[in-house]
């Protein structure tokens, strides 16, 4: 039995735990690395050097990761390279659109008679996997942005004399999951933000004019979170396209920042946070960092094992349990915010903020 590994789409603060999880699950077996996303599947490029233990420790991917609009030819591309290798068994680590990738992998080398093992390991800071509670990246990403937030509220306040109104813009995509982990405020309550704008929910920009100058009239002041997936019409960001190989650069939080300033003729800036988000070290959640490497070591034993689940990712609910999920369940679906969680004012997301204060644990 030889066993690879690899990794597309972009990196997490822990998504070399999971690596490093599915390495001690594999022992001693024969394992080859696909270090490069997509790219080193189509082009064969595999590799026996193995990581080290101080490298699977920090943030970045040492699988390296990346995205590719994957075609009918290149499907079969990665099964002839996975059967000279010797491949039995597969998996990759990543998001929804990875999860389907995997499942095209194994369907076409069902095709063509080629005995294949596959297994994914949930990784995204966007949290919009259907089969899980959490998914490994966002307790990280959600940490840094609750702390960072609230310092930024303090930021503001000092600045508020000159600066009346700023917008904060968070990734996600086109769900708001980590636009309502910026708005967690328990550990800093005065300085929550004022309200927060998610994809879920229609962008109405009179009412968002409205809010403003209200807030404004009342404190002196307006801290506004707002999802890059926040009214794609006024960015022309791709933050809907589905093979996620045109990068997102940002953008509503200035659009806003220029109209607020326009319209109700007060000072505003908009800030971007960026990548920071799903790298910063510092801030890496212990519970996101343990159930990485619980998922990627699951993913290892069931493709060791003959008669484990295949075809699946390894899944987790909100106890802890780790559970196979079917990848027709996963690829190419979206989980977004529940109804119940969907709110512009941080005031009312008591139970979010309960579900999510295990998963950022500050103090």
């Amino acid at each position: 039995m030889t066993v690879a590994i690899a990794q597309t789409g972009a990196p997490t603060a822990v998504v070399n735990r999971s690596l490093a999880g599915f390495i001690d699950a594999v022992g001693a077996e024969p394992l080859l690395f696909g270090r490069g996303g997509p790219n080193a599947l189509v082009g064969g490029d595999f590799t026996r050097e193995t990581p080290s233990a101080s490298e699977l420790q920090r943030a970045g991917s040492w699988l390296q990761g990346g995205r590719r609009a994957v075609t009918s030819d290149d499907l079969d591309v990665i099964v002839e390279n996975l059967e000279k290798a010797g491949v039995t068994s597969l998996s990759l680590i990543g998001g929804n659109g990875t999860m389907a990738f995997l499942g095209a992998i194994s369907a076409r080398a069902q095709q063509r008679g080629v005995a294949l093992r596959v297994v994914g390991i949930p990784k995204t800071i966007d949290n919009d996997l259907v089969g899980v509670d959490h998914t490994p990246g966002f307790p990280s990403a959600a940490r840094f942005l609750a702390s960072t937030i609230t310092d930024m509220g303090r930021d503001h306040e000092a600045m508020s004399s000159v600066e009346k109104v700023r917008v904060v813009e968070v990734m996600g995509r086109d769900t708001g999951w980590l636009a309502l982990a910026g708005s967690y405020y328990a550990h800093d309550p005065e300085y929550a933000a004022d309200f927060v704008l998610t994809p879920e929910r229609s962008f109405d920009l009179e009412q968002y004019f409205a809010d403003v100058d209200r807030i404004v009239s009342g404190k002196g002041r307006a801290l506004v979170i707002v999802s890059e997936g926040v009214a794609p019409e006024l960015t022309q960001q791709p933050v809907k396209a589905q093979n996620h190989t045109q990068l997102i650069h940002g953008g509503i939080a200035r659009v806003l920042a220029q109209a607020t300033a326009e319209r109700l003729g007060v000072t505003a800036r908009g800030e971007v946070l960026g990548t920071a988000q799903r790298c910063n070290s510092a801030l890496v959640s212990p519970i996101d960092a343990n159930e990485a490497y619980r998922l990627g070591a699951a993913a290892g034993s069931w493709l060791l094992d003959a008669e484990g689940p295949t075809d699946v990712m390894a899944g987790i609910d909100g106890d802890g349990a780790i559970t196979p999920v079917a990848l027709t369940d996963v690829g190419g679906h979206v989980r977004h915010v529940p109804d119940e969680w969907i709110s512009h004012d941080p005031r009312e997301l008591g139970s979010f903020h309960t579900w999510l204060s295990r998963l950022v644990a500050l103090p």
